[in-house]
């Protein structure tokens, strides 16, 4: 053997190698590659899953904000002789009952529109021969607000019942 070939067969050769050791073939990068693709796939799917889930979380969240705000504000209205007959209307009503259905607001929250519906019913009132009979001494009330949009959720219900103090005994 001559010295350019002697230095070709070196340079050929792998240490440790064997001849039926081979790589990859295109069939198996392929097959690697598909399953890394549905693996993928299933990752996005998720991906997507978790976006509509946190938009959904931001509704209802936003939608309970508003309930809280509107029952707030109809907590700091007092239930007085003033005031407990007075009409519903946002911001400048009083506590008195409404129909059945509630009254019906739009609202919009952080850009997002509502439907409000509030509803005071009364529970007790003053007996008959008393003084300032028929006028009712126990309420509740009742807000409900559901997204415009259509989300998972329905409705969001927040209620609380209102008491005036009467003098007397019943």
């Amino acid at each position: 053997m001559d010295l350019v070939s002697k230095y070709t067969s070196r340079q050929n050769a792998h240490p440790g190698s064997d001849a039926s050791q081979r790589g990859f073939t295109l069939l198996e990068a392929a097959i690697a590659l598909v399953v890394l693709m549905v693996i993928g796939l299933g990752v996005a799917s998720l991906f997507t899953y978790a976006v509509q889930a946190n938009m959904n979380a931001d509704d209802r969240e936003l939608a309970m904000a508003t309930a809280q705000m509107r029952m707030e504000w109809l907590r700091t209205i007092p239930f007085t002789t003033q005031t407990r007959s007075v009409g519903y209307s946002f911001p400048n009503g009083g506590l008195g009952a409404t129909v059945a259905e509630g009254v019906t607001e739009p609202v919009t929250n952080a850009g997002r529109p509502y439907t409000v519906v509030t509803v005071i019913e009364d529970l007790s009132v003053v007996p008959v021969g008393k003084p300032d009979a028929g006028a009712p001494t126990l309420k509740r009330i009742r807000v409900s607000v559901t997204p415009a949009g259509g989300t998972v959720f329905d409705t969001i219900t927040v209620t609380t019942q209102r008491s005036t103090q009467v003098v007397g005994v019943y």
